[in-house]
């Protein structure tokens, strides 16, 4: 879909066309998806997030302005929202579970890491966003996706280091 079909739809969805935000759904509804689950690493966390989050697409609309692109826009909406659910979990981790089996290796070792480092991880290094695109989605200075990509990247090496020496 190019970018004036995507417009068209957001026009048309804005003015409650409930079949044009469908295809919208049916558009990013995967991509929306990944990001969530990559963040969370639980499906069914994940299935309830990517419902949540397009609530908050449908309802804030009016609020696009087509200054970046609409992906940007939805990933940035993604992210607070799974951030936010990340920080209620961190507080509550027995509302959680953890029997999951982790689709690979990488997701599974950043489970552990704070919730700022595991978004900036995401976006940067498994979903090779830009830094101009992070610092838009996630409001951090470029320093702090610095930092904070560091810190989880050094977090991430100690525990395969780990595993290695384990071996």
């Amino acid at each position: 879909m190019n970018q004036e079909q995507i417009e068209e739809l957001i026009d048309r969805s804005r003015q409650n066309d409930t079949i044009a935000f469908a295809q919208l759904v049916s558009e990013f509804q995967t991509m929306v998806f990944r990001l969530a689950f990559r963040l969370l690493c639980n499906e069914d966390e994940t299935r309830d997030m990517v419902q949540e989050i397009f609530v908050k697409i449908w309802l804030s609309l009016d609020k696009y302005d087509g200054r970046c692109r609409f992906t940007t826009w939805m990933y940035k909406i993604t992210c607070n929202t799974c951030y936010d659910r990340l920080r209620v979990l961190q507080r509550s981790p027995s509302a959680f579970s953890s029997d999951f089996a982790p689709a690979n290796e990488i997701l599974r070792f950043t489970g552990d890491l704070p919730p700022k480092q595991k978004l900036v991880f995401t976006l940067r290094d498994i979903e090779e966003l830009d830094v101009a695109e992070v610092i838009s989605i996630t409001g951090m200075t470029a320093e702090q996706i610095k930092h904070n990509l560091y810190q989880a990247r050094k977090q991430i090496r100690a525990k395969i280091h780990q595993i290695e020496t384990d071996l």
